[in-house]
């Protein structure tokens, strides 16, 4: 596959800034009705690299607003259901699916376990929620929400 998908990112944003994009490596922790959709427009603007963590499964109360929530997708996993779809959008996609909430020690595990250049938290609890803007932010990791 060519990236010819990509010319109209690089008529934007020039070859230099997409080669960055294409370089970086981007956290997203939460895959619902935030996460989800972060995760695909940033795959769609050319990111590299991308880890995905969300133990969820869809739902049939999902279906309203969330990207992953199809009739044909309740029951599965969200991180799995939305790797397929971010594949899909980019085959050269290097992407790391984490199928784990992400609170406590789990947190610091999964902060050291790559270099992140960002990292989006999309996690709807307030203790995982801080656990992660904080271990992101002591690991000069720019945090965001």
């Amino acid at each position: 596959m060519t990236d010819n998908w990509l010319e109209r990112t690089e008529l934007l944003l020039g070859a230099e800034k997409l080669e960055k994009l294409r370089a970086a490596h981007v956290l997203v922790v939460g895959l619902g009705g935030v996460g989800a959709y972060a995760a695909e427009m940033i795959v769609r603007a050319g990111v590299g690299r991308m880890t995905v963590a969300d133990a969820d499964t869809v739902n049939p109360t999902n279906i309203n607003r969330q990207l992953v929530a199809l009739h044909s997708t309740v029951g599965r996993p969200k991180a799995e259901v939305l790797a397929e779809r971010l594949r899909d959008i980019n085959p050269t996609l290097e992407l790391h699916v984490v199928d784990k909430y992400i609170k406590d020690e789990e947190t610091d595990l999964l902060l050291d376990s790559a270099r992140f250049d960002y990292a989006v938290d999309a996690i709807d609890t307030l203790s995982p929620k801080l656990a992660l803007i904080l271990g992101a932010l002591k690991r000069g990791i720019p945090p965001g929400q």
